[in-house]
């Protein structure tokens, strides 16, 4: 690099001693302007012609192909609602099956309820009796214990008394005159 400023700066000072007005760096020469222009025109004309084509045929292409990709996403999304439009539809059906099916199985399940409850009642009815009988019958045998024990009990309170109170010849009469009663 700083041979090259070297050698600019010595063309320079070359062009500067052999009496000749200096360029200026800012505003061209006038066969430079012709030159630069002359080429940028062949240039130009020659891109408008060789490249300008393939890069429109590429964009349209380009164009095309985001517009169908456009469309194709548009078709999907209504065919995508479409779908789920249906699954809705056959969802609320399901529901409303199973809805159907749970209640059929309900009323099913009272039905049975009823049956086997009018089914049993006769039995239970007839156990009840049963206990009511038995009860009656333990409630009778307890009362006739009851008058069993409180007849021993007067017995043996009555002999007692009579024991203390009567002889033995009053005694022996009294077992006469109740074996004969028993005997009769």
């Amino acid at each position: 690099m700083n041979a090259t400023l070297s050698n600019l700066a010595a063309g320079l000072l070359s062009a500067t001693e052999e009496g000749e007005a200096a360029s200026n760096p800012i505003i061209p020469e006038w066969n430079e302007v012709i030159w630069g222009s002359s080429a940028f025109f062949i240039l130009l004309i020659v891109m408008w012609k060789l490249a300008l084509p393939p890069i429109r045929r590429a964009m349209e292409a380009r164009t095309e192909r985001i517009q169908g990709d456009l469309d194709g996403a548009a078709n999907a999304r209504s065919e995508a609602e479409e779908l789920r439009t249906q699954y809705d539809a056959r969802l609320a059906e399901a529901n409303t099956e199973a809805a159907r099916i749970i209640e059929e199985a309900r009323a099913s399940a009272e039905t049975v309820r009823q049956e086997r409850l009018a089914a049993i009642e006769p039995e239970i009815a007839e156990r009840r009796a049963q206990a009511e009988a038995d009860i009656e019958a333990a409630r009778e045998r307890a009362m006739a214990e009851v008058r069993a024990d409180i007849t021993s009990i007067a017995v043996g309170a009555a002999e007692q008394v009579v024991r203390a109170s009567i002889d033995e010849a009053a005694h022996a009469q009294l077992i006469d005159d109740y074996i004969a009663r028993v005997g009769n």
